[in-house]
């Protein structure tokens, strides 16, 4: 489980990451799959986490390489890392409960 920790790393990094993930964990048909816990950009909810989503991205330009990312980004990493499929299976405001299977 990944939870609040690819948004800190650049691209290259997380697919390092989640290829590394791939290789610990079992076939999807034998229950193999990473959770991740992160933020998915999306369309803004209102002002407030229109603010909010600016003033996260300031924060990790200063402090880290990371980004926030849209679904769009997150598909792109997860197939670079050579998972197949994926769900996005509960929404909690900005941050999300990601299923990622081999």
């Amino acid at each position: 489980m990944l939870k609040l920790v690819l948004h800190f790393w650049s691209d290259e990094d997380c697919v390092k990451i989640l290829t590394q993930c791939k290789k610990a964990i079992p076939p999807r048909d034998e229950g193999g799959k990473v959770i991740i816990i992160d933020i998915v950009i999306g369309p803004s909810l209102g002002p407030i986490m229109f603010e909010a989503q600016l003033l996260m991205d300031m924060l990790m330009m200063v402090n880290t390489r990371g980004a926030q990312r849209s679904e769009n980004d997150w598909r792109k990493l997860f197939v670079e890392a050579g998972f197949k499929d994926y769900k996005i299976v509960k929404k909690l405001g900005a941050r999300c409960v990601i299923e990622v299977y081999p």
